[in-house]
């Protein structure tokens, strides 16, 4: 299912997801941005998936999913969003065998249903699955072994001060700890956090690399001539695209 990685004078460069689907013709996360996204040349399409108070998995961006906590239904959703909030399955089978689906997975608890949902549309190959909680990620590898499945790492001042206690315990530790503990396959960095040294821990330990959230032309000019990079993600999909060819 995976479309071949572009090729600059023989070298690979980066594959590209589209964060949101991506904010170039329509709202983020609205179904049109989704149905932009494959057409702008970006091999995979990303969306966070969280669980309304009435039971619904949307695709639907937020930090730690607030409005589930304080018992926002899908229409109150909906309708606090501005547009109808896209349901996970409806994005899977949107992008079913033309792109792999990113499933940024932000509530651990609906983990199982998610991932199942997703092998059974898409197929294990056919997705990522990025989580921030390394207990979950290691409960996905139990139940779905050939589900890739990346840690995410960076981007959060808690996540980072919890690695710098554990370093001060332990010096030396890796900045990949949890990710290897866990058994993930992918490393998902926020582009702060993909420091030449990380990225070289990636693969000296075989872990593919997924860095976030890259915007403007300087900074995707830069990260697309990283070859250690696997996959980069972007809210200007087809702008990344163009600069790739």
């Amino acid at each position: 299912m995976s479309r071949s990685h572009a090729l600059t004078g023989g070298r690979r460069t980066p594959a590209i997801s589209a964060h949101r689907g991506g904010c170039e013709v329509a709202p983020p996360g609205s179904y049109e941005a989704y149905q932009s996204a494959l057409g702008t040349g970006a091999e995979y399409v990303e969306f966070d998936v969280q669980r309304t108070s009435d039971g619904k998995l949307v695709a639907h961006h937020g930090p730690r999913a607030p409005w589930a906590r304080a018992g926002l239904s899908y229409r109150r959703l909906c309708e606090r969003a501005g547009y109808r909030v896209p349901l996970m399955t409806e994005i899977m089978a949107l992008i079913r065998g033309r792109a792999i689906g990113h499933l940024d997975l932000k509530e651990p608890g609906c983990a199982e249903a998610v991932v199942g949902q997703a092998v059974d549309l898409l197929g294990t190959r056919g997705f990522i699955v990025t989580t921030g909680d390394h207990v979950a990620a290691a409960a996905i590898k139990r139940g779905f072994p050939g589900v890739p499945v990346a840690l995410t790492i960076g981007g959060d001042v808690g996540e980072a001060a919890r690695y710098h206690w554990r370093r001060a315990r332990a010096p030396g530790l890796p900045r990949l700890d949890r990710v290897l503990a866990c058994g993930a396959d992918w490393a998902a960095v926020h582009h702060l956090t993909a420091r030449r040294s990380v990225l070289a821990q990636c693969r000296r330990h075989g872990v593919k690399t997924l860095v976030w959230t890259v915007n403007g032309d300087r900074a995707l000019r830069r990260w697309l001539a990283i070859p250690g990079v696997d996959v980069l993600v972007t809210d200007h999909p087809a702008r990344a695209a163009a600069l790739r060819a």
